[in-house]
């Protein structure tokens, strides 16, 4: 997402530089070439102590260069970004990316995470939040913004528009797109497949990550690994397009999120969904495009229930097309603007190479 606001940026004429740690990755390839981008020096260590170590390297960088403006992509470097530019006349401005208080947590901890967040957002000059739970928790923190998030591709509005629809005899298709992790929680849908072997169903799942061959061997376990195909990260978005486009429906099982970009995209692609109640963020949007409620996270039985029922009962696309507009990329990534705008002023772009990049 930083990428595709950075050179939405850069297309508007505005002056913009990508400041990374590390250039390579799967989506390193959608950088602009034409855009400056700067390497922050960082150790090889685990994200945490990472961002730590990082700290008097950009600190120094935001004196050299003098940005009006250093946004953070996420909740990982929002301290960071914010204790960086202190002192300067930089203004900075954190996203939150995952939920402030995760679903199903109690105690000293969510205490904890609650301040911390709170504390973030009174030191940084603008918060941006993905929806109203988040931006009602941090009201009384600071600037905070509710910006849709810039996800919806004119490759899906498109692929929503070649979409064919399912013929009576053949298999449901499902599918999930996310990284194979504990947030994930693959192994719920799984198990709620597991309980649907009356029903025709085929499940393609879309991500890389450590659990990989704990989930396929989990598959194997609830004898549904014939159902079941894993075809690692997809790094295309136009391919990743036509499978949602494809899809009868999308499956997200998490734990917690900030706000789902899989779910927003393939309600864009015309695929219904099912999802668990992994952020308060994501009712509003299951509502408006009339999908079925979310389910209580980890519950596999509930699952079941709600896949049976979605598949049963198909979404409208148009509704669900209209529920998702306004995180169209252009749209969103002008709402970006326009908020940067009315913090500092903006400055126009002048073409100068790339320290890392030319």
């Amino acid at each position: 997402m930083a990428i595709l606001l950075a050179n939405h940026l850069l297309r508007r004429g505005i002056s913009v530089e990508l400041w990374m740690t590390r250039l390579e990755g799967a989506s390193s390839h959608l950088i602009d070439p034409e855009l400056t981008v700067r390497r922050v020096p960082a150790p090889d260590a685990s994200r945490r102590l990472s961002m730590i170590a990082q700290y008097p390297a950009l600190s120094a960088m935001v004196r050299q260069h003098r940005p009006d403006i250093l946004y953070s992509a996420g909740n990982q470097s929002n301290m960071l970004v914010a204790l960086a530019t202190l002192g300067t006349s930089t203004r900075s401005v954190s996203r939150i990316s995952n939920p402030i208080i995760c679903p199903g947590k109690r105690g000293f901890s969510v205490a904890v995470r609650y301040a911390r967040f709170r504390l973030i957002a009174s030191l940084a000059d603008m918060t941006i939040v993905m929806g109203e739970h988040d931006r009602g928790l941090l009201a009384r923190s600071g600037d905070v913004r509710l910006l849709p998030r810039p996800t919806i591709t004119p490759e899906m509005e498109r692929a929503a528009e070649w979409r064919v629809p399912r013929h009576p005899d053949d298999p449901y298709q499902l599918l999930m797109v996310g990284r194979l992790a504990e947030q994930k929680d693959h192994a719920t849908a799984l198990r709620a497949l597991a309980r649907l072997s009356h029903i025709d169903w085929r499940l393609t799942v879309a991500g890389q990550g450590p659990l990989r061959a704990d989930l396929q061997h989990l598959a194997e376990e609830l004898g549904i690994a014939d159902r079941v195909r894993f075809i690692g990260f997809v790094a295309d978005s136009d391919t990743l397009a036509h499978m949602m486009a494809s899809a009868d429906l999308l499956l997200q099982p998490s734990r917690w999120e900030g706000l789902c970009a899989s779910v927003i995209e393939a309600l864009a692609c015309g695929a219904s969904v099912v999802a668990t109640d992994s952020t308060p963020n994501i009712r509003p949007i299951l509502a408006d495009a009339g999908q079925h409620p979310v389910t209580p996270v980890g519950n596999a039985p509930a699952f079941a229930r709600a896949i049976e029922r979605a598949l049963a009962r198909p979404g409208d696309r148009a509704r669900m097309a209209v529920s998702v507009r306004d995180h169209c990329v252009t749209t969103a990534l002008d709402r970006y603007l326009r908020a940067f705008t009315s913090l500092a002023p903006i400055r126009e772009a002048t073409p100068q190479p790339s320290p890392v990049m030319s």
